[in-house]
């Protein structure tokens, strides 16, 4: 997902899937998205550090050409600042991405493109040691999702009690393909300041983090919350569309 985030110990998705969630799950294919589903809104949610309001993300999804135009702005403090553009073709797949921010100081950046079974382009990557820039010419496979675009595609997915998928993944910020698990791990009202809603926990794995998200259950399956295991970082909904 967000590459400047596991800078501050949020996301870390480079390991293989645990194996009880290949046990479960089929192996990995593309994810089952309705792009009907996608339909412009935006969200708005609060950042808690410590259980402390620490800043926002806002989330944005509007009609571009053919496509789609997904857009993040993130702000923690003065710690990071990240700002994200995903263009969608009409199907939900992703065709560009462009990223640009600044954690702990360190300037970061995405600049890529998805085309016949590649993905292209340059990264400025942030790391612990500093800035690492590279240029991107990697192989995927069909149906990759970037991590950008993860949370901004769990709305069009078909949720239900038991839902769960393995999919193939890629992140610039570590220039790699990963297996991933996306599945309904449990039910459970979700208390977020935009009120209470009766959501699906939803877990990412597949790496050195998990990461759980409370969908809601009822259509349009808004993000309601966001956690990181191992982390004292949480992301909950203060307005969006749909609800």
């Amino acid at each position: 997902m967000r590459h400047f985030l596991a800078v501050i110990g949020a996301l870390s998705l480079a390991t293989a899937v645990p194996a009880a969630a290949q046990d479960s799950l089929p192996r990995p294919q593309p994810l089952p998205i309705d792009a009907k589903k996608l339909v412009p809104h935006r969200d708005s949610m609060v950042i808690l550090v410590n259980n402390q309001p620490m800043g926002s993300s806002v989330w944005g999804l509007q009609k571009s050409g053919d496509g789609l135009a997904v857009h993040e702005l993130t702000v923690i403090g003065t710690i990071m600042r990240q700002e994200t553009t995903v263009a969608l073709n009409k199907a939900g797949a992703v065709q560009q991405v462009n990223q640009s921010g600044t954690a702990r100081g360190v300037e970061g950046s995405i600049d890529i493109r998805y085309a016949d079974g590649r993905v292209t382009g340059s990264v400025t990557a942030v790391t612990a040691e500093g800035p690492n820039h590279f240029a991107v010419d990697t192989v995927v496979p069909p149906g990759t999702v970037d991590d950008n675009a993860v949370q901004a595609l769990l709305p069009a997915l078909p949720w239900a009690t038991g839902a769960g998928w393995n999919f193939w993944m890629y992140s610039a910020g570590l220039n790699a393909v990963s297996e991933m698990a996306l599945y309904v791990v449990g039910e459970e009202t979700a208390m977020v300041p935009a009120g209470a809603f009766d959501a699906y926990r939803v877990r990412l794995s597949g790496g050195a983090t998990n990461v759980d998200f409370l969908v809601l259950k009822r259509a349009p399956h808004t993000v309601l919350k966001v956690e990181m295991s191992g982390a004292p970082l949480k992301f909950v909904l203060a307005s969006g569309g749909g609800l």
